[in-house]
């Protein structure tokens, strides 16, 4: 760059006239010479101006030009440093934040729906179980065995339970994809009563209940990569639905009784509308008729599979209690009578599993209404089948025989006069015709051998029935006791 010269005579001259001049006097010697340093700096800048439009220098080309060739030569160095520096910092998120998190995700997104499963309720604090299930995984993921707590969820704000009802093992496990996941069968020590119970009520009674399942040590090993996360999950399982379809389709009395009490023996039908296999054991039912309880009937080696089940079972029946009030139950069942039924409740009593009893299902089924309804007409008949098997006992055997059969006909005249005082369902005009004709009908049927104590039952019954619902009872009755008719000739 040019530096221009610039003339310092005229300023030279100026200067020396002024140091003369300070000689002459003393006292401003140190001033003269502070103006002059500054002129003198003065000077210096303006001696060199730069001039900012000027062309490089070959020095700063030739820079240039060998950082070119020198990158040139070693970039691969460079980008080989910058990679490994990439990685030395992004490695350690990857593998020690990312990966943990993905897995986390997709642990958590699991539905573990449960496809099928068996229950065996072996004593009063263990039961066993095996629960078939699903995982869905985007790569092969291999999980080390892990035990599952299962709890029922807590209400929203209450206290987070940390003591599961019931735990369970499950395998090692290779999932890849959707992949089926078996809990082979396992006895499992129950660790809240409390908590289970309230989980069976909430099964039992809806279409859905939710389960919890929960571990703080699932280890999935990618490849050669491990991580260990926590799961917690709420889970749906189809419930018992309140056993909805519940029904005594058959129900025998046994008369005289068997030497251990039991007299009515029959089947039922009870509904499982979940997936899990149930075996209770025996299990005991009271039967009720309004607020009367009327006997219990026990189910013996019952087990519960998806779908209906029909189940034998045996008991005792209280048939002097159910006959002396059989008025009173008839008329507080009106609308059950009229359509030919009488209804019962049945609830539950006791659970037994190979001499164990089972308290926390007693506990769930004791609190349980379970509403039958078993055709009047059947019961009518039981009650004259046992009469005429007594008579035949008593015709053969005047010893026994006859006092088995004085009780029977006891039973019968009781039966009789319930069903003959009922007061008669109030008629129409219009309904009176229809009316004689069933009751024509019903003294046909009822006379002859079959009459006496059991022909007015039948007929006051079928009076109080003719007023709402007069085919289903021609059709309902009277075909029992056409068919009885028929095999008497």
């Amino acid at each position: 760059m040019d530096v221009k010269k610039i003339s310092l005579e005229p300023i030279e001259e100026g200067a020396e006239k002024d140091r003369k001049e300070k000689l002459a006097f003393p006292e401003a010697e140190k001033e003269f010479l502070h103006d002059e340093d500054v002129h003198h700096d003065n000077v210096s800048s303006v001696e060199e101006v730069v001039v900012d439009d000027e062309e490089p220098t070959p020095w700063s080309k030739r820079a240039r030009e060998e950082l070119k060739r020198h990158l040139s030569r070693f970039k691969w160095y460079y980008l080989a440093g910058l990679v490994a520096l990439l990685l030395v910092i992004l490695l350690p998120v990857l593998f020690g934040a990312i990966i943990p998190r993905i897995i986390k995700n997709v642990v958590d997104n699991q539905a573990l729906p449960i496809i099928s499963g068996a229950t065996v309720f072996t004593g009063s604090d263990s039961m066993s179980i095996a629960l078939n299930t699903a995982l869905d995984t985007p790569v092969g993921v291999v999980i080390d065995p892990v035990d599952l707590a299962l709890h029922a969820p807590q209400p929203e704000g209450s206290d987070d339970n940390e003591l599961p009802f019931l735990t369970v093992h499950m395998p090692k496990q290779y999932v890849d994809g959707k992949t089926d996941v078996e809990i082979p069968a396992q006895t499992a020590t129950i660790q809240d009563d409390t908590q289970l119970v309230a989980w069976f009520n909430d099964f039992f009674d809806s279409e859905t209940t939710q389960l919890r399942v929960r571990t703080d040590n699932l280890v999935a090993n990618v490849g050669r990569l491990s991580y260990t996360v926590s799961m917690d999950r709420t889970i749906r399982v189809q419930g018992l639905n309140s056993l909805q379809g519940f029904s005594l389709p058959s129900m025998n009395l046994i008369l005289p009784a068997e030497a251990n009490g039991t007299n009515v023996a029959g089947t039922l039908i009870i509904p499982n509308a979940g997936v899990l296999t149930l075996s209770m054991g025996n299990v005991t039912f009271n039967l009720w008729a309004g607020n009367l309880d009327i006997g219990t009937v026990t189910a013996y080696d019952l087990t519960l599979k998806p779908g209906n089940n029909t189940a034998p079972f045996q008991g005792q029946l209280d048939t002097d209690l159910l006959i002396k009030n059989l008025d009173a139950i008839l008329d507080s069942q009106s609308e059950a009578v009229s359509n030919g039924y009488i209804e019962l409740n049945a609830t539950g009593n006791s659970t037994f599993y190979n001499g164990n009893r089972i308290t926390y299902i007693e506990n769930v089924l004791n609190t349980k209404k379970l509403l039958v309804q078993f055709p009047v007409s059947t019961l009518v008949s039981e009650l004259e089948a046992g009469e005429l098997v007594t008579s035949s006992d008593s015709s053969s055997d005047s010893g026994s025989g006859g006092s088995d059969s004085s009780d029977s006909s006891s039973l019968l005249n009781d039966l009789g006069n319930a069903l003959s005082n009922l007061t008669l369902l109030q008629t129409t005009p219009n309904d009176a015709e229809e009316e004689d004709s069933v009751l024509d009908d019903v003294k046909t049927v009822t006379s002859g051998s079959i009459g006496g104590s059991l022909g007015r039952a039948r007929r006051a019954m079928v009076t109080k029935i003719a007023k709402g619902h007069k085919r289903l009872a021609r059709k309902s009755l009277f075909g029992l006791e056409t068919q009885d008719t028929k095999g008497e000739e």
